[in-house]
């Protein structure tokens, strides 16, 4: 006897997708939107970053990148890695299987299961490993006397090792959000389906998580990151000044860590800056969803637009370090120096070398 039902069993409802943002419908133009997004834009974007957050690592675990606020950083080169890694898949579905049917079981099992958690929590992990980040700096700039205690290497390595580990655990209940059914379509091939579970959904508890996540994810380390860099900058600028009064002079190693410490400022509030344009689209869509006008085109592209600049956000990280970090680009260079008899590193060199002349001013 046949037990698996017909695909008529199951009537057509909306699925999940990465950023839980996709449905079925479409209005005359969506198609041109998605492919220019989903396979043009979205592509680049992924294979720019990952090559980018691939030298980040390689650039923050060298021997003189060890202070806390470079610990934070490999981080969030880590966080942002994986995010664009769950890109893929999340691209690939949007052209191809927005349906959400596929022959193998298990490729819609990664798609009901794993996808949307592992990809916001990434997200997720990112977005706390900057916070951290811009927290160091914020001490160490506007407290100094307790950035000692406060902003040690030691403490700055048990708090990315605890942030991953809270995130996917805070972001679990989105492994239940969808299931997998199959059915036997009228040619009598079997497919798989991703559906909701309903219940989950649905329910009171559920809602009200999703907004508490998706505020205290994103609007809240926002504003935070706003306000604390204005702080910062207010009173680096008023330190500096008082340097200047007070000392005629200056040492060597105080030039050089006043020279640290004003890259590291550059380099954090372009990051930040960064991060707020990119991820507010992103907020403001999941406040306007609405199913009155999720059809229309202007959506589509807002839509498109959103997904797009947030994964530009963690795509443009290794390229922010090379323009406002003077140390980082040194290192990066020296890396590639060091490893001048490989043929790859002979390319890197010449492609990079323009590059070092243009930001040689900064």
């Amino acid at each position: 006897m046949d037990l698996i039902p017909t695909l008529s069993t199951y009537p057509d409802e909306t699925n999940l997708t990465f950023f839980d943002l996709w449905d079925d419908d479409e209005k005359e133009g969506s198609w041109e939107v998605k492919f220019v997004a989903y396979g043009v834009v979205l592509p680049v974007l992924v294979c720019a970053g990952v090559l980018g957050d691939v030298l980040n690592l390689v650039v923050l675990t060298r021997p003189n990148m060890n202070g806390a606020a470079y610990i934070y950083m490999r981080g969030y080169a880590a966080a942002s890695l994986f995010a664009l890694l769950c890109a893929v898949p999340f691209s690939h579905r949007a052209l191809t299987h927005e349906a959400g049917r596929w022959s193998s079981y298990y490729v819609a099992a990664f798609h009901a299961h794993v996808v949307l958690y592992f990809g916001n929590s990434c997200i997720g992990i990112g977005v706390v490993m900057l916070l951290a980040l811009t927290v160091e700096r914020f001490v160490s700039v506007c407290h100094p006397t307790q950035a000692r205690t406060v902003c040690g290497a030691t403490r700055a390595r048990i708090t990315v090792a605890v942030i991953p580990l809270a995130t996917f655990i805070l972001n679990s209940p989105y492994l239940f959000l969808a299931h997998v059914v199959s059915c036997r379509t009228e040619t009598g091939s079997v497919v798989h389906m991703e559906r909701q579970t309903s219940w989950v959904v649905r329910s009171v508890w559920f809602q009200v998580y999703k907004w508490v996540l998706e505020v205290g994810l994103k609007l809240v380390p926002a504003l935070i990151l706003l306000y604390l860099n204005v702080r910062i900058i207010i009173t680096y600028r008023a330190v500096c000044e008082k340097r200047r009064r007070m000392t005629k002079k200056v040492r060597g190693d105080q030039r050089r860590q006043y020279a640290e410490e004003s890259r590291l400022m550059m380099l954090l509030g372009g990051t930040s800056t960064l991060f707020f344009l990119c991820m507010s689209p992103m907020f403001v869509l999941s406040l306007t969803i609405h199913h009155a006008w999720t059809n229309t085109l202007a959506f589509q592209i807002f839509r498109a637009t959103a997904n797009v600049l947030e994964v530009t956000n963690f795509a443009a990280t290794f390229y922010i370090y090379c323009i406002f970090s003077k140390d980082f680009r040194d290192t990066f260079l020296r890396t590639l120096r060091t490893t001048k008899d490989s043929p790859m590193a002979v390319s890197i060199l010449g492609s990079v070398s323009g590059l070092r002349e243009a930001i040689k001013v900064t």
